[in-house]
């Protein structure tokens, strides 16, 4: 089983970023805290489940601490602010190693960490990722209740459509949808809270849509 966890939005801007999901979405943060020395994280949960987390730096001087810090830094550095990364919860890792080592897949692996719930609860969880256009992957000690139905989805931008579709179709075990729009290709793949829109591109990049529209993203399709 795969879910949207969470997309992260990286800005130098985060109380206006907090205004605009708080008072043209109603969103609501829950959460506050640190991913990596330095950066400093707001939590606002998703109507269909999963969170977007809006990242900021808090504290340069404690950037070089982390090299996902640093790489974090070097984003806003260049875009000054966008979604950075996409996180899917699954319920098999074993599965996702396996299939990136079968295809030739560069794999990180981020360790076994403890972190807090915005309950407060702790969990132990571990994370993997690839290249970075493509989705990270984590798995918590315990799986995450999906709630389906809502219409949400989280989006890949990407120059390498053909062979991204193929590999997440053998990740999350579904044949995409696959369609064009004007001269942009498509692909989708179902998770069990959102759907997953791979959508052809110069650029990778990562976004959200809701019934409201996209998220944090003013791209035009027409």
């Amino acid at each position: 089983m795969f879910l949207l966890d969470r997309l992260i939005y990286a800005t130098n801007r985060p109380d206006e970023i907090n205004q605009i999901i708080t008072q043209e979405r109603g969103y609501t943060c829950i959460a506050t805290g640190q991913s990596f020395p330095g950066i400093a994280t707001r939590l606002y949960p998703l109507a269909g489940g999963g969170f977007l987390e809006v990242a900021y730096i808090e504290d340069e001087s404690r950037v070089p601490e982390s090299e996902s810090g640093l790489a974090l830094q070097a984003f806003i550095q260049k875009h000054h602010e966008g979604y950075y990364s996409l996180v899917l919860e699954t319920d098999d890792m074993n599965h996702v190693e396996t299939i990136l080592q079968q295809e030739g897949y560069p794999i990180h692996f981020s360790g076994t960490q403890q972190i807090a719930l915005p309950s407060g609860e702790p969990m132990m969880m571990r994370m993997l990722g690839t290249h970075e256009h493509l989705p990270w992957f984590v798995q918590y000690e315990k799986t995450t209740v999906p709630r389906p139905g809502y219409p949400q989805a989280a989006i890949i931008r990407t120059a390498s459509l053909v062979a991204d579709v193929q590999l997440l179709e053998k990740l999350i075990g579904f044949s995409a949808t696959l369609g064009q729009y004007l001269d942009m290709q498509t692909g989708f793949l179902p998770l069990a809270n959102a759907s997953l829109r791979l959508e052809s591109a110069d650029a990778n990049s990562f976004s959200y849509f809701e019934p409201k529209g996209l998220l944090l993203d003013d791209t035009k399709y027409v």
